[in-house]
């Protein structure tokens, strides 16, 4: 919900800073614009002013000139003199009968201007003729003057009006204006109040005309331009901000910019109000929730034991009813040892005044659990007593110690594997190499008997290896989970005779009897190659523990212990027996309970621990029977019934 609302408001602003900065932007564009044109006006007013101001002088002698074509030039130089009056500006001023100057004011300085026919004159020629075909007042200019310097010429033609018949061109007179004096009497500089000016129209052309003040790349840029109105054509006055219009652009991006960050800035700010009041909103409910199902109890006791308080928090862990306890003592709700030993922890909390901790089980609507309290002394007459339920950890340190358990076990199962690796295994290896080696070097000088001796040694040592081998990598399977359990229904007493064929060479060296008593009748349903395995170690030990002329029985039962029908397997001999010490840790990895034969065979300890892990992976039990000197009883049950579900 936050981050919506603050995702529609960056929305919002974000919308919002596009349409201002807009407007915002046409709005600057307008002032700046207009704020030059005033510039430009008043620019514009200014020198057309000092312009004009001249030009009338011209138009004062043609005026005068049309009405008296015989003037003389002393009487022209008067007037002009009197028109000028030392004008810093005015160059000179030039009367000009049939277009050849005549009377110049003033002489000195422009005595070459004499006698110039201007109509020879290549760039005044154009100017002249258009003068007389307009009958109009024009600036030509700026032109370099004969003697020097750049000015604008005002060129007024004049008629002869004394015969008042007709009219006839009588010549031209004209005023040269100094251009940077003109120029700087109207105060036009190239650049000022952060603008660019220039000007451009010569020989009043316009727009279209040459620039002769300023730069021409002002009219490359999108100026404003005015027109600065002459007798005849104008001149273009235009202007641009002096860092260009980008400047202003600028500006806009950078108003944007802020404007986005301060919109980011208020969405994020709008976010974590949001956020916050929302989370103390929930603070608030959870709070309250938290008091109405705290999972704690509170409770005041005064010194005596008693329920002075109970607060309204977790009930479900009292004893008894909240009615039932309160203004009761602890001896009136629990037995003795129990109550005593609440009592002695709230006295031991208002003697010493420190926190007392305390930990106990409880029965509780006929379950147990476990409670840990912590009693914190309140004044010198009342403690508050905070009970919690630790049932759940309590489960969970149970748990922990059957993991310690198992990871001792897989311990033990590792040193069992490098033990039986090391040593065992070992041990029928060097056999066979020791007989082999006396064989090959000694070979011809052996005995037959003494090499039939060997060669039997060297194969029971090959077989002691296989069967160890065998061992070892079914242990190996059933550590790892690949030993697959595929049960089928069989015939068990097939199964017991194929096993005891296997053993009848070793059990004919110690004269032992082997014998079968089952049913040829009784079927079981289990994994024929495990059953065969479990079959082969207790024969084999059954044999290794039974003295000459010993006897080793196998036979099955049904179980009476059983609803189901599951049978008893069992191998029983008359051996030597298992000390009653060893009884309880016979089948376990983590024990040395291998002990030699009666002819000093060894064993590894190893097919007892594989036999009972695949009985239970039948699903089934394995127990042993035996008193020292008496034989020995191995049971393992089975199932006799075909069970399709996976055990």
């Amino acid at each position: 919900m936050p981050l919506i609302i603050a995702s529609g408001l960056l929305i919002a602003l974000v919308y919002t800073t596009f349409v201002y900065t807009d407007f915002k932007k046409g709005l600057w564009d307008k002032d700046i614009r207009g704020r030059l044109l005033e510039i430009l006006i008043t620019k514009k007013t200014k020198l057309e002013k000092a312009l004009y101001s001249r030009i009338y002088y011209t138009k004062s002698i043609a005026a005068y000139v049309s009405l008296h074509p015989d003037v003389t030039n002393t009487e022209y130089d008067n007037l002009a003199a009197e028109l000028i009056r030392q004008d810093p500006v005015i160059s000179s001023m030039a009367l000009s009968k049939n277009c050849v100057i005549g009377a110049i004011y003033p002489v000195k300085g422009h005595e070459a201007a004499i006698g110039l026919d201007l109509l020879n004159h290549p760039k005044r020629r154009e100017i002249v003729e258009k003068t007389i075909e307009t009958h109009k007042t024009f600036v030509a200019g700026p032109v370099e003057l004969v003697e020097g310097g750049m000015a604008f010429i005002s060129y007024t033609p004049i008629f002869d009006k004394a015969n008042h018949q007709s009219e006839r061109f009588w010549g031209v007179t004209d005023i040269v204006i100094h251009k940077d004096l003109l120029l700087n009497e109207a105060r036009l500089k190239e650049q000022e109040f952060g603008f660019i000016f220039a000007l451009r129209g010569m020989n009043g052309s316009g727009d279209t005309g040459e620039t002769f003040f300023g730069n021409d790349s002002v009219f490359r840029h999108d100026p404003v331009v005015v027109d600065v109105e002459l007798p005849y054509g104008s001149w273009a006055l235009a202007a641009i901000p002096s860092e260009g219009w980008g400047t202003y652009n600028d500006q806009d991006q950078i108003l944007f910019v802020i404007l986005v960050i301060s919109s980011l800035i208020i969405s994020i700010l709008t976010f974590l109000f949001v956020r916050a009041m929302i989370k103390i909103r929930m603070n608030e409910q959870e709070l309250k929730a938290i008091f109405r199902s705290m999972s704690s109890l509170i409770i005041e006791f005064d010194r005596d034991g008693t329920y002075v308080k109970i607060a309204p928090t977790n009930h479900s862990l009292l004893f008894r009813n909240e009615e039932e306890m309160l203004n009761k003592t602890v001896y009136e709700i629990f037995d003795e040892p129990t109550a005593r030993f609440f009592h002695d922890s709230i006295i031991k909390c208002l003697d010493s005044k420190a926190l007392v901790v305390i930990e106990y089980p409880l029965s509780i609507n006929h379950e147990e659990r476990w409670f840990t309290a912590r009693i914190s002394w309140k004044s010198d007459l009342t403690v508050i007593y905070q009970t919690y339920d630790i049932t759940d950890q309590k489960k969970i340190q149970q748990e922990l110690a059957i993991s310690e358990q198992r990871l001792s076990e897989l311990n033990a199962t590792k040193d069992k594997f490098f033990s039986i690796i090391a040593h065992d295994l070992r041990s029928p290896f060097n056999q066979i190499l020791g007989f082999s080696t006396i064989l090959l070097d000694e070979g011809d000088q052996i005995s037959p008997q003494d090499q039939q001796s060997y060669i039997s040694k060297i194969y029971d040592g090959s077989k002691q290896t296989v069967w160890l081998i065998d061992n070892l990598l079914s242990w190996s399977q059933s550590q790892r989970g690949l030993l697959v359990y595929s049960p089928s229904l069989f015939q068990l007493s097939k199964l017991v005779h194929e096993t005891l064929i296997l053993f009848e060479e070793n059990a004919e060296r110690k004269e032992i009897s082997l014998q079968v008593n089952i049913s040829e009748e009784m079927q079981v349903y289990a994994d024929k190659d495990m059953l065969s395995t479990i079959l082969r170690n207790l024969v084999s030990n059954a044999i290794k523990y039974t003295p000459q002329k010993g006897t080793i029985t196998v036979s099955s039962s049904p179980a009476q212990d059983s609803a189901s029908k599951t049978i008893r397997v069992v191998v029983e001999d008359n051996g030597i027996g298992i000390d009653s010490s060893f009884l309880e840790t016979i089948f376990l990895i983590n024990q040395k309970n291998s002990l030699p034969g009666t002819q000093n065979e060894k064993g590894t300890g190893l097919g007892l621990i594989l036999c009972k892990e695949l009985v239970e992976k039948h699903g089934e039990r394995i127990w042993v029977e035996s008193e020292k000197g008496k034989g020995s009883r191995f049971i393992f049950t089975l199932s006799a019934e075909s069970d399709p579900q996976n055990r």
